[in-house]
């Protein structure tokens, strides 16, 4: 857009890219659901997003024609872009990669747990062991202590 643009109304500049769309042959451009495009074209003649539907309701001509009666003729007029749908099969074929993709992750995921909770229970034995040993060594020593002070004597193996 030149400078004298941005001084334009909205609407003017709006006026403006409709203009430059006809000369150059192109066609309104469209989003991936295949409907007109507004923050494209707010983009390109410099308006913002929101006076599309802000002022689709304001007369702009003397006529008494809308803001949205204005669009939808010059639709009709100078055409939308065509987005060619997605195949179906290759739809499904991108689905089914990246639930493989996932699969492979939570495999690996289970791999490193399965290891981490085999390493945890080798732990829980060697400890299980150590505590039956300390229990042991507590009782000796617990006896010991008992007849030590039952007879006076002290026992040493």
């Amino acid at each position: 857009m030149t400078p004298s643009n941005q001084k334009n109304s909205p609407f003017g500049r709006y006026r403006e890219y409709v203009l430059h769309l006809e000369q150059a042959g192109r066609k309104f451009p469209v989003n991936q659901f295949g409907d007109v495009n507004f923050s494209r074209i707010a983009d390109e003649c410099g308006n913002r997003r929101q006076w599309f539907s802000e002022s689709a309701k304001k007369i702009f001509t003397e006529r008494g024609e809308t803001l949205e009666r204005i669009i939808q003729a010059d639709i009709r007029r100078i055409g939308s872009e065509f987005v060619t749908p997605k195949d179906p099969e290759s739809a499904l074929i991108d689905l089914a990669d990246s639930k493989g993709r996932e699969a492979s992750i939570l495999r690996s995921l289970l791999d490193q747990k399965s290891k981490e909770n085999d390493m945890l229970r080798q732990q829980v034995e060697r400890l299980t062991v150590e505590i039956r040993a300390l229990q042991g060594s507590v009782s000796e020593l617990s006896s010991r202590q008992e007849m030590m002070l039952d007879s006076g004597r002290v026992f040493t193996l």
